[in-house]
């Protein structure tokens, strides 16, 4: 499939579309890498709200599309074009993509790219941008699947550091304190570009984790801007069987705030941003709930809905005149 894979972007005009979060642009610049010897040209788009590649997202010169962490729209399928599906979400027909990469098995689609794409490698790059995205999407360090822990152990040791945490009486590795940094610019300004272009114009993981990038340097002032608005305590309502949080803030915390809040019950957490509303849903790990599964049971109730997810998290978006909808439909969910 990686042979495939680079046999269709020789020589022709790529666009790698990517969600903006840290597994998105993660995936999209081990793609990237793997193909830029070959193609023609790379362009780059990241996004996330809405969840889904659209027309207007892609170049009028791009010859071979792919999605990685994000699907495309139907209408995109039907232009004629090469389109590379590369993903982990639940989808329920792969066949109209020219490449399909997809097992929803998988915690991230870093992990399925280096299983499916790269082979196993052990290049300290890949490795680093594998484990970031696994960690970014909610992996847990005693679940890190062979041989991509015993390949990093190996040749990113720095990186496999245990580290004492300040915050609990649990530990981490090294790798996962430069997750948030990757996430803060679509927390900041509702983009993943400035994380993957970083990522895009290096090729080993020390410009980023030492600070010594522009755009490094650009993510730490990001999260930094962050740490008051990750503070407030907003009013919770139990909705039905979930609890229910309704925000009105410029930058995109919903998916920190309902990481914070969250007790006993999943909890939504709704930002109102003029005519649009994005929501993130978090679920203890402990119960016996799907919260991409929920999510995704509104898709066919609401016009303008759009949601899914995995079991522990998930995101929707949708407009704000259906709002008093949704929230009816959640009391009897």
């Amino acid at each position: 499939m990686r042979e495939e894979l680079i046999e269709v972007c020789k020589g022709k005009q790529v666009q790698i579309c990517s969600h903006w979060d840290t597994d998105g642009v993660c995936s999209a610049a081990i793609i990237y890498h793997l193909l830029l010897p070959y193609a023609k040209h790379i362009k780059t788009k990241t996004k996330g709200m809405p969840f889904l590649i659209t027309a207007e997202d892609i170049d009028n010169e791009a010859e071979v599309i792919i999605c990685t962490d994000i699907q495309p729209s139907e209408e995109i399928c039907k232009k004629g074009r090469l389109i590379v599906y590369i993903d982990h979400h639940p989808i329920e027909d792969t066949t109209c993509f020219d490449i399909a990469v997809h097992d929803d098995s998988e915690r991230s689609t870093t992990t399925l790219i280096y299983k499916k794409l790269m082979n196993n490698s052990k290049d300290p790059y890949v490795l680093f941008l594998t484990l970031a995205g696994y960690f970014g999407d909610g992996g847990k360090r005693d679940e890190i699947p062979e041989p991509l822990f015993s390949n990093a152990k190996e040749s990113i040791p720095d990186m496999m550091q245990e580290q004492e945490s300040h915050f609990s009486d649990g530990k981490f590795l090294e790798i996962e304190r430069h997750v948030s940094a990757l996430n803060a610019g679509k927390r900041h300004n509702w983009s993943g570009d400035v994380p993957l272009e970083m990522l895009k114009s290096i090729n080993c993981h020390e410009p980023f984790t030492n600070i010594r990038h522009p755009l490094a340097v650009q993510l730490q002032q990001y999260k930094a801007m962050l740490k008051h608005d990750y503070n407030q305590t907003p009013e919770v309502k139990q909705v039905g069987k979930v609890d229910c949080v309704i925000i009105t803030e410029p930058r995109n915390i919903q998916g920190v705030l309902a990481a914070r809040l969250m007790k006993e019950r999943p909890i939504l957490v709704m930002n109102v941003m003029d005519e649009i509303i994005i929501g993130s849903l978090r679920v203890p790990k402990e119960l016996d709930f799907d919260a991409g599964k929920f999510l995704e049971s509104f898709n066919s109730e609401m016009k303008t809905f759009l949601g899914g997810g995995h079991k522990e998290a998930g995101g929707f978006t949708l407009n704000k005149d259906e709002l008093e909808l949704f929230l009816e439909l959640l009391k009897n969910a």
